[in-house]
Order: C-alpha cells, then structure tokens, then sequence
C-alpha cells in the first residue's frame, strides 16, 4: 500500500465528510457515514472500521466545532488509530465492535477506492468574530471576484498564479510567471535599507478595489490608529498627550512577520470557501527574491529570521491593501495590549509597528515588568519586539510619538516648525519654485497646519502665498 494511495483515500474522504456539512444534521455521525460510504461505492452495510472513522470525526467537531479544512481533515483521518484497522491483521487485534459487514471488513487497504467524488459548489457561511452585520461580497469563487474586482478570470489566474509561491532553486529551475512586484531599497535614518514592495499597475489597482469592496468595511480595534479612516498621527499622539510617563515600544519587520497562513486564516473567518480564501491570500503576499534577499544581506540590515520572513510569502510593504490586512491581523495583539494598559493603569495606542503606552509617574517604575509583559504577549501573537527601540520619556524630556511633541498636546516639534519656515521664506526669496517643488511645500504646510498652534499656521500660509505670488 503506497503513500500516496493512503493520502488519496483521506483527501476523497475528507471532501466527502465536508460535503453539506454546514446543513441542519449535516454533521452528525450518521450523515457523516452515509457521505463516506457513497464515497467509496459500499454495497449494503458499511464496515466497522468506517464507522468507527466517521463517529470520531462527529466528535471531534462537536468538541472543537467544524474548523477543518480539506488538508487538516485528511491529515486527521491519517493520524487516527482506527486507520489502521483497514488492515486484516489489526482488524481482529483487541477490536471489540462488533463486525456489521464481515466481508467488507476483510476487506485490505489496497483494495479501497474513492468510487465516487462528493464535491459540492463553494459558498460562503456567515463570517466569525460576530460580525454579520458587516457588508462583505457574497463570491464563493473565483469567477465572482474576477467579476467583481473587473478582471477577466485569465487574468486574475495570472495575478494569483501558484508559481509565484515557488521556492527559487538554481539546480532546478522552474518556469514562473515575472514577479508583480517592483523592489525598492531606500536608506534608513538610522542606517541601512528599508525593502519596499510595490505591486504592478494592474495588480495596484486590482488591490485597491479589493481594498475598496471588502477590507474597507472590517472594523480594526479601536487602539489602531495608523491607515485607518479618521484616525491618524495626530489622534495617535492626543490619546498620550500630557502624560508624565511615556513608554514606547517597536515591532521588528511588522509586514514581513504577518505569513500567508494568517492571511489565508482571516479570509476563511471571513466565511469564504477553502480555495476562494487561497486565492485571495495569494492577491495580497509575495515572496522576496533571492537576488533582493542577498542585497540586503550584503548590507548588514538582515539578519537570519528576518531572510527567513521574506523567503516565505508575507504581506509586502508597499501593497494598498498590507496596511489594513496587518491590522486586522494584529487585532489579537491590540485587544491584549489594551487590556495590559488598564492593568498598569495606563493608556495604549498603536501607530503601524509602534506601540505606546503612557500613565502616571509611577509607570516608570513598573517598566521592566511591562516590557516583559510587552515581549511575552507579542511573541504569543506572532510578532517580535526590536529590542534596541525601546523607549522610555519622562515629563521632563521632550516626550515624541510618531513626529510629534506630547508633553502637554500633541504639536510640531519646534525645530521642525523652524525648518520649514526657514525653507518657505527662502523659496520665497530666491524666485518661483517649480511645480514639482511648489505642491511638496504645499504638502508639508498643510501637514503641519494640523499640529500647530493658529498663530503659527497663520505664519506659514502667509509665507506660502508669497511663494505662489512669485510663481
């Protein structure tokens, strides 16, 4: 009896067993069974050995609920101890259930068949987390969503094409589609490069609509405040303003961190089928190359875990839809976090990677066991904290989150605010700007006016008009 003849068994059972399961009784150990002997053609009673299969499967979702996907059903069925009953010889050794069907359970493995394939249309089930009241597009598959998402079917097989997953090899080459990606690496300020991942036109506007249509209307947790409609730096900053102790942490490699397996979880919490939640995961991660792996490498700036991240599929910084992917993703992590933050008697907000905590004076003192509770949390949900971006402000240091001051409400800090004013007025001196040049000044202004004082803003208007007088 070979292997794969084995795996081929569980699968064709395993589609049996789902088939339906989701209708009234559908799971019980008697629809179970009559779905699994169609399945293998039996002719009159079933065997024993089936019986016993199915009733522990009906148990095994009555205690843990129906969470099986094809995979983790037929790996469950291989793993059961009454799998090996299908032989004679462990048939009759210590098993006392009587045999319903003598001649079918002398039956041996090698002569079982999936004599006829239960598959049934993919449909979508109510999402989890209680969330049926939020609109989601009803496709359970991928004609529906190339429709949906205004591609033709062919083209979304290419955006989503499994060869993309494939891992690079120089001894054996494979033929792969050209990656969607283009690969950016740009300086740190505090040395290094940053990778940033940014799709393709068609495949950016392909996320963008995904965006659009269906992760747009996911709540994230109310601590999240980076790219997140009406929230921002600004409201980030306000919720530690005026606090005497201000702690803040980093997360290390935040989008690489987040793998295909949890993406491919959140769509299937959604309510999609199996293969509609794959071939959404694949819409939204990449794989780095090798050639950009090694540049970095070359750099310093990765080390070995990280390599490891980008080598698998992950969400890409640079992709429209990583940012609200990642947070719900890190909606474990926020719930947590906040709970934390009131034990501490504290406050608790997230900007991306970012996480802040601020409180009283007494804070401080805890800080060692907050870190380490910090650290612990992060880990259990999959994230790693940077350990040398740990920091801690007092009310007499200038407190700073995300660019701006909080010591008594979130501001420009002065020596930006002077920058830029230093800028405007010698842009405004020295003749007309470019186009180019005049609308990024235009931005920073407009910017900065949402964290100043009026008298300041006043100020950098006037000295903006100026600039576009002399245009």
């Amino acid at each position: 009896m070979t292997s794969s003849h084995r795996h081929g068994l569980a699968i064709g059972l395993a589609h049996a067993l789902l088939a339906d399961h989701e209708r009234p009784g559908g799971h019980t150990a008697p629809a179970l069974l009559g779905r699994a002997s169609a399945c293998l053609g039996c002719e009159g009673a079933p065997p024993s050995w089936l019986r016993r299969l199915t009733q522990s499967v009906a148990t095994r979702w009555q205690r843990h609920g129906a969470i099986d996907t094809l995979d983790t059903l037929a790996q469950a069925l291989l793993d059961q101890p009454d799998w090996g009953a299908l032989f004679p010889d462990d048939d009759a050794e210590g098993d006392d259930t009587p045999a319903v069907n003598p001649d079918e359970d002398k039956r041996p493995l090698s002569t079982w068949r999936v004599r006829r394939w239960l598959l049934r249309p993919a449909h979508t089930v109510p999402p989890v987390w209680g969330l049926p009241a939020i609109e989601r597009p009803d496709w359970p598959n991928a004609s529906d969503w190339a429709d949906g998402l205004g591609l033709t079917p062919e083209r979304l097989a290419w955006l989503t094409h499994p060869s993309l997953y494939w891992r690079e090899s120089g001894e054996r080459p494979h033929q792969r589609v050209a990656s969607h990606y283009r690969h950016a690496l740009l300086p740190k300020r505090s040395g290094g490069l940053r990778l940033l991942e940014a799709p393709k036109p068609e495949l950016k506007r392909t996320q963008r609509r995904l965006l659009d249509i269906c992760l747009a209307q996911l709540p994230c947790h109310e601590a999240a405040h980076g790219f997140v409609r009406g929230r921002g730096v600004h409201s980030h900053a306000v919720v530690h303003a005026g606090q005497p102790c201000v702690i803040a942490f980093d997360l290390r490699d935040f989008f690489p961190s987040i793998g295909a397996a949890r993406i491919r979880a959140l769509w299937r919490s959604l309510g999609y089928p199996e293969p509609t939640a794959d071939l959404l995961t694949r819409l939204c991660t990449t794989r780095t190359p090798a050639a950009v792996r090694d540049r970095l490498r070359e750099d310093g700036g990765l080390h070995f875990l990280a390599a490891k991240r980008l080598a698998r599929p992950h969400l890409p910084q640079g992709a429209p839809t990583s940012p609200a992917l990642a947070n719900l993703c890190a909606f474990g992590l926020d719930l947590r976090l906040d709970g934390l933050a009131h034990r501490f008697g504290a406050r608790y907000s997230r900007y991306a990677d970012d996480l802040v905590f601020s409180g009283p004076a007494s804070l401080q003192q805890q800080v060692r066991s907050l870190q380490a509770w910090v650290d612990a949390i992060a880990a259990d949900e999959g994230f790693v904290l940077h350990p040398g971006k740990q920091r801690q402000m007092r009310a007499h240091q200038q407190q700073r989150i995300t660019g701006l001051v909080v010591n008594q409400h979130a501001n420009l800090p002065r020596e930006d605010y002077d920058r830029l004013r230093a800028e405007l007025h010698r842009a405004a001196r020295s003749g007309p700007a470019d186009a180019s040049e005049q609308a990024r000044l235009q931005g920073r202004v407009a910017w900065a006016s949402q964290h100043l004082v009026p008298t300041r803003i006043t100020k950098l208007k006037a000295l903006l008009a100026r600039l576009e007088a002399r245009a």
